[in-house]
């Protein structure tokens, strides 16, 4: 008996192949080349399929196969570099990429139901699906994870993707997947059968996008918003864990990075450190504390660092934050950011209440389940901000991103909608990689600050990023990406970040290629069913009035 999800025969060729070119797109790799054709192979193994539910069940398998090679190649880092804390992290890769090959399988199916029942070609199938799914990879509450949708494969080239202020992201994902289906179609058809038609199409699609993009690129008018020294003390995850070892060993290194750095570049507005930079509570750590009022105040600038948070309720429960503490220029406490996004299992245990994660940790506390009480005091029980605070320096605002917050586009264009001028990406990318062993230092270090490269496109904004262990950096309302750090390598970095005037069409409009996107994808295969039936209604109601 044959297995309804296990690959079978041609299933393990072109989709497959698509799965190596998709993720050769991205970083470290990024390859320009792949984005625009990496879909053709399997687009030719669709278009071979049966117009019949078997060839729709092969479709599916082969679209489901093509997401494990694909995402199980990109993000095969959520195992390399969390096994060294725990092997849960085996059962949680293996879910993510099931997840959302599952739901790229869905896209694949109405792909083919489009071409099957009605002749869709691939360049209006390929761009609804792909980015439906994309969408819904987003969109799954606590576990959403749109890490390095097709978009973000041009980020190493962002001249030619000045575009996404129009579009956002997913604006991007829609263009590469027309240019794909037209590329197969093409090649279906004979590169040589009414080939000027095709080529037409193809070019127009390719250069009105880079035709926009290479006049922002050469008109965008850009203004300083502020002066910012980034610092990266380079503090191994496996110190970082042991709470006084962290604390003294954090403070001394950025010490020693400010000292040298505000020497030799004194004229600042703001100071930035990573996230939980102060690895503990602030009202607990009197000297890092004292540190950052006092060199606030001595050089007049604010400054920014990660640190936890925590809350007390009247029932004597308490709730705690992965946060940025913000002090202005005279040292004073400015306010707090509190994370929003929370990585799933780590941060949060993903769709439990947070009454329920209270609740436990009371208990714990009196002495009851100790072993989840125990977790939940440390792991999986953070709570989820529900603020976006404008700090403000010197006239400028800027909005805080922390961790993987930058992969979340809307919440870059909420604090941009809010008065921000530039964003602060506060990030620990020691939990991503190690130095050594070499195995270690995975792709998602590279692949993380990549995401920063489309939110300032998106928003004409400058990012200032201040990474622990790297990369740290800084981009412009263009894309350019400058005064990168080394990896595991102590620095500090200064720029100027710039900004724009005005708000752009996706600031102000949002994810509109994703809505869409999805509202079609959902009404396409609902027409075809309704159509189909009353076909069918009809046609038995002649046979009936002519017995």
């Amino acid at each position: 008996m044959k297995h309804p999800i296990l690959p079978r025969g041609a299933e393990l060729g072109l989709p497959i192949v698509s799965g190596i070119l998709l993720t050769l797109s991205f970083p470290p790799f990024h390859l320009l080349i792949p984005p625009f054709v990496a879909l053709v192979p399997y687009l030719v193994f669709v278009a071979g399929a049966p117009n019949d539910r078997e060839g729709s069940a092969s479709v599916r398998r082969a679209t489901f196969w093509m997401g494990i090679v694909y995402f199980g190649t990109l993000l095969y880092w959520l195992f390399a570099a969390l096994v060294f804390y725990t092997w849960l992290a085996l059962l949680g890769y293996i879910i993510t990429i099931v997840i959302l090959s599952g739901i790229l399988a869905l896209g694949g199916w109405g792909i083919h139901l489009m071409r099957r029942r009605h002749a869709v070609p691939f360049w209006i199938s390929l761009p609804v699906f792909w980015t439906a799914a994309e969408w819904g990879h987003a969109h799954l509450g606590d576990i959403a994870f749109p890490w390095l949708g097709l978009g973000h494969s041009l980020t190493g080239y962002p001249a030619l993707v000045g575009f996404a202020e129009l579009t956002g992201v997913r604006g991007v994902a829609v263009w590469l997947a027309a240019i794909n289906g037209l590329a197969a179609e093409w090649w279906l058809a004979g590169l040589r059968a009414r080939w000027r038609p095709r080529a037409v199409a193809l070019l127009l699609t390719l250069a009105v996008p880079l035709g926009y993009s290479a006049l922002r690129w050469s008109t965008l008018e850009t203004r300083p918003a502020a002066r910012v020294l980034v610092v990266q003390p380079n503090i191994p995850e496996d110190l970082k864990l042991e709470r006084e070892v962290a604390s003294d060993t954090s403070r001394a290194a950025i010490e020693s990075l400010m000292r040298s750095a505000l020497a030799d570049g004194p004229d600042l507005d703001l100071i930035v450190w990573p996230e939980t930079a102060i690895p503990y509570f602030y009202d607990r750590e009197p000297q890092f504390v004292a540190l950052a009022v006092n060199t606030a105040q001595s050089n007049g600038v604010g400054l920014l660092t990660g640190v936890l948070d925590y809350e007390l309720f009247e029932d004597e429960s308490w709730e705690y934050y992965n946060a940025a503490l913000y002090l202005n220029p005279q040292g004073q406490l400015d306010g707090f950011y509190h994370k929003h996004q929370l990585v799933p299992i780590v941060e949060r245990v993903p769709f439990v209440p947070i009454s329920w994660i209270r609740a436990l940790r009371r208990k714990a506390a009196e002495g009851g389940v100790p072993l989840i009480g125990g977790f939940l005091q440390w792991f999986g029980g953070f709570g989820r901000g529900t603020e976006e605070p404008v700090f403000r320096v010197d006239g400028a605002g800027f909005g805080v991103l922390i961790c993987y917050e930058s992969i979340f586009p809307g919440l870059s264009r909420t604090y941009r909608r809010g008065g921000a001028d530039f964003l602060v990406n506060i990030t620990n990318d020691a939990w991503f990689g190690r130095e050594r062993p070499w195995w270690s230092r995975t792709a998602a270090l590279y692949q993380h600050p990549a995401h920063m490269v489309m939110r300032a496109i998106e928003n004409r904004v400058g990012v200032a990023r201040s990474a622990n262990t790297g990369i740290s950096l800084f981009v412009d309302p263009r894309g350019r990406v400058h005064q990168a750090t080394r990896l595991f390598t102590p620095d500090a970095r200064i720029a100027t970040v710039e900004t724009t005037d005005g708000l752009t069409l996706y600031t102000r409009l949002g994810d509109w290629p994703g809505t869409l996107a999805i509202l079609a994808a959902v009404l396409l295969p609902f027409g075809s069913w309704w159509k189909r039936r009353r076909s069918d209604s009809g046609i038995r109601g002649f046979g009936d009035s002519g017995r």
